[in-house]
């Protein structure tokens, strides 16, 4: 394809001795040679039309064709007639109208020369305007671009799960696993990036896992087992089947889908940690890291209170001879701990304090008896001597999966509308404010089981003057999601008492506070005063319809 650029046009119109005639022996020459067209030519001219609008129609109408016929060559594996091709045409690769034919003869290509490589990824351009096929020919080789490409997808993803976090008229870890992959355009477009190579996928994986261990951000581990699930839901064998955890992330994905860990997944994960407990990699690296997931962490740390429920029902063995209890708590710290193991620090066979067995366990067990013993909230003086001494509350503090359970074990607490004793015990968040207490994560679940659970506004406000007003201004998670409340207790029965209460000065933001909290608080503002002029509204209403009754009665007497 000898096809004249600027210069050389310019040079052979400077030097000719008659333009007009240089002019034609360029159109012959690059035009399209068919004895047909060539009488039609000067009848276009005399119509104005402009020979490059005649060839770019032309070429419109010849690119399927001409693409299918590329596609034909791909299936007979002609590759020395691809390359051919490839080499005639890629130097009008910039001309739009014919670079999607040039990007069909790349993608087709087993291996793409480097020189063509190199001109694609350094014109953004021609790169943009690559089909998937090729970019993934490109990332193989080109693994920083990949992951250049991969950040702002990753950004989106923890983006759209903290606006999830914040929305607690529905509690984002009661989501079936599979509708979150299947709702989420981080996933899909991951999914569609990945295509059926095992390479980007090995990238992708290794990517989040650095993630995490650079910035502790445990939402790195949900993506990687939602894109893991993904591909499982598409068949994608050679994706999937890859991964070497996959059986184990899809006991705990059927798990999560049924919101528990019972004895079945249970042994289906031990036979898997056992088959392979030699594989370092596996267990000290992969293994931890899903297990991190604040999906997974939930639904083990339920599991794990319901347990001690259990064991004050059906008086199975104590924590210390519960073999059960054992191995969820064994996974759950591993998942606590992910980034001390993968950080070298731990071994996922590291063993369990056993002061946690022996002591912290049987005292939430004994709360949750006397707790039902003490039926009645106004004799309270035996279970208050049970509360939690400085030793408990210290050992939480220096211990993740005390905290954890603890945490859990409150929000069990409101779940099971045991509110007396859920109110004895929200006092000691605030000696929790860095171990997780202050956390959407936490907060979250908290918020949505307290609007669902709590009816009367006492045990609300309860739980504002003993965590929320207290901690409001020093942590803006804890103010966000008090304003939440809130507007929750807003319309019902005196709730603009207790709105009232704490608008103007507990739960008021201050300079320091993001826009996003002021917005919030003013738009709660607001919705106070809306519900006070309808209150007023609905008085004098009221009022009204009195005083007619009274008129009535008093022309009939």
């Amino acid at each position: 394809m000898n096809i004249n650029f600027k210069e050389e046009l310019k040079t052979t119109l400077t030097n000719c001795e008659d333009p007009f005639r240089a002019i034609k022996d360029i159109q012959d020459e690059n035009g399209i040679a068919l004895a047909q067209i060539k009488p039609a030519l000067p009848l276009l001219d005399l119509l104005g039309v402009k020979r490059l609008d005649f060839h770019l129609a032309v070429l419109d109408d010849m690119k399927d064709r001409l693409i299918k016929r590329i596609q034909e060559l791909a299936q007979r594996n002609d590759r020395e007639q691809l390359e051919i091709l490839l080499e005639k045409s890629f130097s009008v690769i910039n001309l739009t109208h014919v670079t999607p034919i040039v990007m069909e003869i790349v993608k087709h290509m087993p291996k793409i020369p480097d020189k063509y490589v190199k001109y694609i990824v350094e014109h953004e351009q021609i790169y943009s305007r690559a089909p998937i096929e090729l970019k993934r020919l490109i990332w193989i080789d080109n693994s920083n671009l990949f992951q250049k490409e991969l950040q702002p997808i990753i950004a989106q993803y923890l983006t759209y799960v903290d606006e999830q976090l914040l929305q607690c008229d529905h509690n984002y870890f009661l989501q079936l696993p599979k509708q979150r992959r299947q709702t989420s355009t981080t996933i899909q477009s991951l999914v569609h990036m990945i295509g059926t190579n095992v390479k980007l996928y090995e990238i992708v994986r290794t990517s989040l896992q650095k993630l995490y261990q650079r910035k502790k951000i445990v939402h790195y581990s949900s993506l990687r087992l939602l894109l893991l699930m993904a591909f499982h839901d598409l068949e994608n064998n050679s994706v999937s089947k890859s991964d070497s955890i996959h059986i184990f992330v899809w006991t705990l994905d059927a798990a999560l889908k049924e919101r528990k860990l019972d004895i079945k997944k249970q042994r289906e994960i031990e036979q898997f940690l056992d088959a392979h407990g030699r594989d370092t990699e596996i267990i000290n690296k992969h293994i931890p890291f899903v297990l991190t997931d604040p999906y997974i962490v939930s639904i083990l740390s339920k599991s794990c209170v319901l347990l001690l429920h259990k064991q004050v029902d059906d008086e199975i063995p104590l924590p210390r001879s519960n073999k059960e209890l054992h191995f969820l708590l064994k996974l759950l710290n591993m998942g606590l701990y992910a980034w001390d193991v993968l950080d070298g620090a731990m071994s996922f066979y590291d063993p369990i304090d056993s002061k946690l067995l022996t002591h912290y366990l049987p005292y939430l067990i004994r709360l949750i008896v006397e707790n039902r013993l003490n039926t009645d909230t106004s004799s309270s003086s035996i279970l208050k001597l049970l509360l939690p001494p400085t030793e408990f509350v210290q050992y939480m503090q220096h211990n993740r999966l005390a905290c954890q359970i603890f945490l859990r074990f409150i929000i069990e607490t409101y779940h099971q509308k045991q509110f007396w004793l859920a109110g004895q015990l929200i006092p000691y968040l605030n000696d929790l404010v860095e171990c997780g207490s202050t956390e959407r994560t936490f907060l979250h679940q908290f918020v949505y089981f307290v609007r669902q659970s709590v009816e009367q506004i006492h045990y609300i406000g309860i739980l504002l003057d003993r965590f929320f007003i207290v901690q409001a201004q020093g942590y803006e998670n804890v103010l966000y999601y008090g304003l939440i409340l809130l507007k929750h207790v807003l319309h019902k029965s005196n709730g603009t008492n207790l709105v009232s209460k704490y608008l103007s000065q507990s739960l008021k933001p201050s300079h320091d506070h993001s826009t996003f909290i002021h917005d919030k608080y003013h738009q709660l503002v607001h919705d106070y005063e809306e519900c006070i002029r309808q209150i007023q509204t609905r008085e004098q209403i009221q009022h009204q319809i009195s005083a007619d009754k009274q008129n009535s009665f008093s022309l009939f007497h």
